[in-house]
């Protein structure tokens, strides 16, 4: 049998069968599109379309989800469009947040904007190769302050503050709770006494979410690029710099003096610090779970008994601050051998 079978038909020209063979091998079978690699994974109109969803989500009951879509969206705007993808992208997250919240009031626009800014605050950091834990702290502070200082001018609007809000809320609560019986009233007076100090705290916690969502959206959208490559940070890497522990020192000496001193000042630096107290743990406790999280790799534990021992540790965190007293170990102790000064890329990319 031939090698170049003519099926009834002439044969072909001497060496037309090798060339035919040599072109077509050339040639190939080739995807839709071009071959693989040839255009990226993500496009600019599906980036606008997920910072667009992320900013109408954030006016939503669903908001902590937002900075998930518009972290994704603005990678892929960013990867797709450059700069002008970018300008588009954070427009598309800013508008839609803005046009969908206006009618639920001025509270609603400023949760929907901060949700929507403090994920491009973290983004526009991670594309740089600048986002580290310390300046994670730094966004996530600054967006508390930023969202109390806006709520505090939209109560100023209605004649009230803030803390008279939060006030009246405990209040209302304590009342009708109290008629039920007398443990369940004493217990909420006792987590009245503590809500009315911590209640700041909520901010600080909702930035947190915020910025995490946003890394968790970027890190999916950072695996479908094709033109360049983006450091996701890991949380076995996660590691504070010294200074967010001697800002947590400070705030523990001023809230040992505000509850050793009576008076106004007092009160209020009782408040501030322990606050602030509140706030570092966050870091602390993710800098723990990262020690948890490199102990189990190191030991080659399956995916179970990671989820098991990190629900553990996460109660443990909540009953005992074992997580937080972890963390801050680690900051002086090293207990991972991270390369601490040796190089600026491996503490770039914790």
């Amino acid at each position: 049998m031939s090698d170049c079978p003519t099926n009834g038909f002439p044969p072909s020209p001497q060496g037309a069968c090798e060339k035919d063979g040599a072109q077509q091998g050339r040639r190939g079978i080739v995807p839709v599109g071009g071959p693989q690699g040839s255009r990226p994974a993500l496009s600019l109109p599906s980036g606008l379309f997920f910072c667009a969803l992320g900013g109408a989500v954030a006016s939503s009951t669903f908001s902590f989800l937002a900075p998930v879509f518009v972290g994704y969206g603005y990678v892929s705007a960013a990867d797709c469009g450059g700069t002008r993808g970018r300008l588009m992208g954070a427009a598309a997250a800013l508008v839609a947040a803005v046009a969908l919240s206006f009618s639920l009031g001025a509270s609603s626009v400023v949760a929907a904007i901060a949700s929507c800014l403090v994920a491009l605050v973290a983004v526009e950091a991670l594309l740089s190769g600048r986002l580290t834990p310390g300046l994670g702290c730094l966004v996530v502070a600054g967006a508390a302050v930023c969202t109390f200082g806006a709520d505090s001018l939209v109560a100023a609007t209605r004649g009230t503050t803030v803390a008279a809000d939060v006030e009246s809320l405990l209040s209302l609560y304590a009342e009708e709770f109290s008629s039920v019986s007398v443990t369940a009233a004493s217990l909420v007076q006792q987590v009245r006494s503590v809500l009315s100090v911590l209640w700041p705290t909520a901010y600080v916690v909702s930035a947190f979410g915020s910025y995490l969502f946003a890394v968790i959206g970027a890190g999916a959208a950072a695996r479908k690029t094709t033109e360049r490559t983006i450091a996701v940070p890991r949380l076995v890497d996660y590691d504070l710099p010294l200074w967010v522990v001697a800002v947590l020192v400070a705030a523990a000496a001023v809230l040992a003096f505000g509850l050793t001193v009576d008076g106004p000042a007092a009160d209020a630096a009782l408040m501030a610090s322990a606050n602030v107290v509140m706030g570092l743990r966050l870091a602390f406790a993710a800098q723990g779970l990262a020690v948890l999280v490199w102990f189990l790799n190191r030991n080659g534990s399956g995916a179970l008994t990671k989820a098991l021992l990190g629900a553990l540790a996460l109660y443990l965190e909540v009953q005992f601050v074992v997580l937080t007293v972890v963390g801050l170990v680690d900051v002086w102790a090293n207990l991972r051998h991270l390369p601490r000064g040796e190089s600026s890329g491996a503490q770039g990319t914790a």
